[in-house]
């Protein structure tokens, strides 16, 4: 398929906060919690899950549980497992002989906040690098203005964020020809910059220090692995699911926990 070369406006913003309903109206917005939201949320999904409930906090989520008493609970809380969930924040938790067939409901930190705050949007999806090029395709078949929402950490800029955002750039500029606020510009420097080896570049950021200090070194290693699903999450009235035909796994290495 060959896609005609229109200008589009991309935009981003760094933190869960700073999303507002001016800033998104009207415009496609790509959610971005690499370190692990988006990350996690899109290899559910992948994984066979049948829809992911994000809420932004621990008492919405036992709400929905009473509602949907079948439903899995996961998430974080500073990077730890909430105490009486059933699973965690890293995307290795979430394999097919857990979530096929399941719906979850997710809390995090930040990304589940930048998802619930994109209401306002006119398309909202979930992005990571590990569904960046299938996301790119479905962004492709529409002519909207783009905002990429990086979840950011506690209010403030994050590095594995941006440089996700950078990526997503990269791949749309092949086939349009985007305006770039000067935000835009630095992220896709910045990716550039970081292109050859992201798991030893991403793992000195904030999040990637607190998951080294945890022992998630393989929740990095994969996140940071580029391509290798092919679901392209939506978020459409308080749910996050796959429309049409799932795509399959992409082939994907083993990983265990182990210092780089």
């Amino acid at each position: 398929m060959v896609w005609r070369r229109f200008r589009v406006e991309i935009h981003i913003g760094f933190t869960a906060q700073s999303i507002t309903t001016q800033l998104i109206e009207n415009k496609l917005v790509v959610i971005l919690d690499i370190f692990r939201a988006t990350s996690t949320i899109t290899t559910a999904l992948a994984h066979g899950a049948g829809a992911v409930y994000p809420v932004s906090s621990v008492e919405e989520a036992y709400r929905l549980k009473n509602i949907y008493p079948e439903a899995l609970l996961g998430g974080e809380e500073n990077s730890d497992k909430i105490t009486g969930f059933d699973l965690g924040n890293s995307p290795l938790e979430y394999i097919p002989d857990l979530v096929s067939g399941r719906k979850i409901i997710l809390c995090t930190t930040n990304g589940t906040k930048a998802i619930c705050n994109s209401s306002g949007a006119k398309d909202i999806y979930i992005g990571s690098f590990l569904n960046a090029s299938a996301l790119v395709r479905k962004i492709l078949d529409q002519n909207l203005d783009i905002y990429l929402a990086c979840a950011g950490t506690k209010a403030t800029y994050s590095l594995e964020d941006t440089c996700c955002a950078g990526y997503l750039i990269k791949l749309l500029s092949q086939w349009l020809t985007p305006k770039l606020s000067d935000a835009a510009l630095g992220a896709l420097a910045l990716y550039q910059a970081y292109a050859e080896n992201l798991p030893f570049h991403l793992s000195k950021s904030r999040n990637g220090q607190v998951l080294q200090a945890k022992g998630r070194w393989a929740d990095i290693e994969y996140c940071c692995l580029r391509n290798k699903l092919a679901a392209v999450p939506i978020y459409r009235e308080g749910i996050i699911s796959v429309t049409g035909v799932q795509c399959p796994v992409l082939s994907l290495p083993t990983f265990v926990n182990r210092k780089p």
